[in-house]
């Protein structure tokens, strides 16, 4: 990105002749912010030119020098700040110091003009930026210009004439829809010092943090603009929606700035987790895994990369149980992929291609710093704004045939690389739409990493509430506990066994329900089915013995047999609980060995 091939020009008007436009106030702070970070060599680059308060006759000459003698390796941008006002025809015009709302056609420049010389210039990428109010009133302390209706898309509708497959790029920002109003900043700022309006402190915003980088990758396209600036307006105002118009560039976003990588200072893993890390003992080692894996799951970004870090130091732990189970949790941050065949199906010979898009799936740290790229010069992949997919399209194909290319997607946490197929060739196509099937065995993988999702608490959960309700309800129904820790049972030492068996899977039911609920890795694991479904044989034999000795005996102790008939029901619910929760751990297990296995060979 040249910095003399790059230039922006920023007209502001903010006094007017015609007592009928309100003199404005953000103008001149809108000009003063927006020319900064615009001109910033590390942000925009641009060769910034600032147009303040200027006459018809003068805007329409210098946006027409603006755009004429541009070489295709020129990016430009033009800024508005100012009233648009609509005629009886509905023609959109952009009023300047000396427009008369009475014969806008001679005294305002109407922005299909600006439309038209967008359209002719030579220039590779041009944007376009209004921050244009409509006449209007004082409402609630802000500063509104409204017109029902201001058509911003339909004048700036010849640029559809640029073909999707044009190198050329053309896209226009503006700063709200119809039957919105752009909003400046409410009187009461004017007492701490005049601010831009809310639509341009949002894109300056954006630019100076780098947080309008939305995908990671070190520029901020005009897409990501909009998106990032519809967020910080949802919470300024409910009342303005920016709008976006993209037009040619292959159907991608529009790069207007340089963003620096974002910035992830690192964040300390909790200090009992980070001890256990560096435990001598491998044991802890091995066991501190499960709370790194929760924590790289998690929501906040710099913690989660730090978790992920601390996961590939343990890849090299010299036990290799430690090793072993690291390289398990780390395989459940990376990216998950899909499809994992993409067929774009048939098109015609010189014919643009579908649109389709990859998913991305996975934890938050899976989808940071994505980014795509590609192996043949025909197919084009971008992040998409929200991060969650790429977005594939096959332009400019080399010749008939069946062309194959591949898209290799990266993030934080991994890449993976997905295989992409498209014919070519006359009459093709017929209007097919992409087809982005998965064959079957990669379906029956997705599915089973999708069965691989948080494991479900409540039949843990209901089986330690039926073991207390069986509890609570048997010690009420005699006269003495010792009856049924001892003398219901003719030796006494099956009392023993069933009982703590019993207690004990009341509470370890108890645990397993607060980590299922907390999504712990751990449940996936082996042992834990085995522990469970070791447990629950016993408790099952437990049951059963005891509604045989409460029945079939009383040893002169008078037992309420209706409370006792209640504990057996409970008993044998909490073990038919304890069965669904054994299944529940076996799926869990299974999915994640299954899910990590490749395609199948082929021969």
């Amino acid at each position: 990105m040249a910095e003399s091939r790059r230039k922006a020009l920023v007209v502001v008007t903010s006094s007017y002749g015609d007592s009928k436009l309100t003199a404005l106030r953000a103008p001149p702070q809108d000009a003063l912010a927006l020319a900064e970070v615009l001109g910033d060599p590390s942000i925009g680059g641009f060769d910034v030119e600032t147009l303040s308060d200027p006459s018809c006759q003068q805007l329409r000459e210098e946006v027409e020098e603006f755009f004429a003698d541009r070489s295709s390796g020129h990016t430009l941008l033009l800024h508005f700040s100012c009233h648009g006002v609509k005629d009886a025809a509905g023609t959109l015009f952009l009023a300047t110091t000396d427009t008369r709302c009475v014969r806008l056609s001679s005294t305002a420049v109407p922005a299909e003009y600006v439309s038209s010389l967008m359209l002719t210039s030579q220039a590779r990428r041009a944007v376009v930026i209004l921050d244009c109010c409509y006449a209007g009133a004082f409402e609630r302390g802000l500063l509104t210009r409204a017109d029902p209706d201001p058509h911003v898309g339909e004048s700036f509708q010849n640029l559809r004439q640029i073909s999707d497959t044009s190198q050329r790029g053309r896209a226009v920002l503006a700063a709200c829809g119809a039957v919105e109003t752009a909003i400046e900043g409410s009187h009461d700022e004017a007492v701490e010092g005049l601010q831009p309006s809310f639509f341009t402190r949002s894109v300056v915003k954006g630019l100076r943090s780098g947080n309008a980088d939305l995908d990671g990758n070190g520029e901020v396209g005009v897409s990501e603009l909009h998106q990032y600036v519809c967020d910080e307006l949802r919470e300024l105002t409910p009342h303005q929606t920016p709008r976006l118009w993209v037009f040619g560039a292959h159907g991608r976003d529009l790069p207007i700035a340089r963003a620096p990588a974002r910035r992830t200072e690192p964040t300390p893993l909790p200090p009992k987790v980070a001890a256990r890390v560096h435990s001598d003992d491998a044991e802890k080692r091995h066991w501190v895994i499960d709370d790194l894996e929760y924590i790289a799951q998690g929501d906040d970004i710099e913690l989660a990369l730090t978790a992920v870090t601390t996961l590939d130091e343990l890849l090299r732990d010299d036990s290799r149980r430690v090793a072993t189970r690291a390289e398990t949790a780390r395989r459940s941050v990376r990216p998950r992929i899909s499809p994992e065949l993409l067929e774009l199906g048939a098109v015609p010979l010189n014919s643009p291609g579908p649109v389709a898009v990859i998913t991305v799936e996975g934890p938050p740290v899976a989808h940071f710093r994505l980014e795509a790229t590609t192996d043949a010069s025909w197919l084009k992949a971008e992040p998409m704004p929200d991060g969650h997919g790429i977005k594939v399209k096959a332009a400019g194909l080399p010749g008939r045939g069946r062309h194959r290319a591949t898209v290799t997607v990266r993030t934080a946490t991994g890449e993976a690389a997905v295989p992409v197929v498209i014919d070519a060739g006359p009459g093709a196509g017929n209007g097919r739409a992409p087809v982005t099937e998965t064959p079957p065995w990669a379906r029956q993988q997705h599915h089973r990493r999708q069965a691989s999702g948080p494991v479900p608490y409540w039949p843990f959960s209901w089986a330690a509430a039926l073991l207390a309700a069986a509890f609570v309800t048997l010690l009420t129904s005699g006269p003495d506990l010792g009856f049924y820790l001892w003398g219901a049972f003719y030796q006494g030492a099956s009392g023993l066994l069933v009982w703590p068996g019993l207690l004990l899977s009341m509470v370890v039911n108890t645990v397993l329900a607060v980590r299922a609920r907390r999504g712990a890795a751990v449940l996936r694991r082996r042992w834990v089915f085995w522990s469970c479904a070791s447990l629950t044989a016993l408790n099952v034999l437990g049951t059963g013995v005891a509604s045989s000795a409460y029945f079939a005996l009383n040893y002169g102790f008078e037992i309420d047999y209706a409370k006792t008939v209640v504990a057996v029901l409970f008993l044998s619910g909490a073990c038919f609980a304890e069965l669904l929760g054994c299944l529940v751990l076996w799926r869990a297990g299974r999915a994640v060995t299954q899910g990590t296995s490749g395609p199948p060979s082929r021969r």
